[in-house]
């Protein structure tokens, strides 16, 4: 996978995260110590994780500062506003003063911190989930678009492709406002439908398509109920198309009475 899908795929932020698997994890972590654009993207996101982390974190609890002054046992009743944090240190030896005043600020980060990450951390971790999903459904949108315009693409080409002779099959007595469109290159043998305006029908029967050649029907296979437009098997020589009605899978010769539209080469 290229740097820039790496990057527009969502990995890198699941990466940051310790989200993907084991070795997912590894191969991004080898990418990163060769790609510049990766390490600089990975970089980037940890940076945001972190601002979003403070910026949605909240203040220590009154009930949790007291807690932290009863386990430091200086036996001082502890006021862990900043402000008073000289007022504590003088009540002890010189020698002790400054590993106090560090030890004092180290435990009111530490418990400070432990709850805007936490927070945050509940915060990021749900943002992250709705944000997968949403990945899911848009890539499985942005797949079926591109199948589609594949698939568009192809019927284009074969509808415009001068080689292939256009062949109208018309409605009989049965169904007069059937129809359906055979495309049909005669040097190949090449041979395509388009079956959309056919009419519904049940589900243990299914239409099939035949070519009449030296005054004899030629099984070109069923029509898909769910494919508008479809390859047939090859066929040369033909000098009509049809199509029947017949139990599902189709059989080897056509129900005549059951005969749904016609057209001629």
């Amino acid at each position: 996978m290229e740097a820039k899908q790496l990057i527009e795929s969502g990995s890198l932020e699941l990466y940051v995260m310790n989200a993907l698997p084991a070795e997912e994890m590894k191969q991004i972590d080898e990418l990163r110590k060769q790609n510049k654009e990766v390490n600089g993207e990975i970089n980037r996101i940890e940076t945001a994780l972190e601002e979003f982390a403070f910026a949605q974190s909240v203040h220590p609890k009154a009930e949790l500062k007291e807690e932290i002054a009863k386990r430091i046992g200086f036996g001082v009743e502890l006021d862990l506003d900043m402000e008073n944090i000289k007022t504590i240190i003088v009540h002890l030896r010189p020698v002790m003063r400054f590993a106090a005043a560090a030890g004092i600020v180290l435990i009111i980060g530490l418990a400070a911190t432990t709850i805007y990450f936490f927070s945050a951390y509940n915060s990021t971790s749900n943002e992250l989930t709705a944000l997968k999903s949403e990945q899911t459904v848009l890539a499985n949108r942005v797949n079926m678009i591109i199948t589609e315009s594949s698939e568009l693409k192809n019927q284009l080409a074969i509808v415009s492709n001068p080689s292939n002779k256009q062949i109208l099959l018309k409605g009989l007595p049965i169904s007069p406002a059937a129809k359906a469109t055979v495309f049909w290159d005669e040097e190949t043998g090449n041979t395509f439908i388009n079956s959309s305006a056919l009419p519904q029908i049940a589900s243990n029967e299914q239409f099939q398509l035949w070519a009449i050649v030296d005054g004899k029907p030629v099984d070109l296979g069923v029509i898909n109920k769910h494919t508008l437009f479809a390859e047939m098997k090859a066929v040369k020589s033909a000098v009509a198309f049809a199509i029947t009605l017949e139990p599902l899978g189709g059989k080897s010769t056509p129900t005549m009475e059951k005969m749904y539209v016609l057209g001629n080469v």
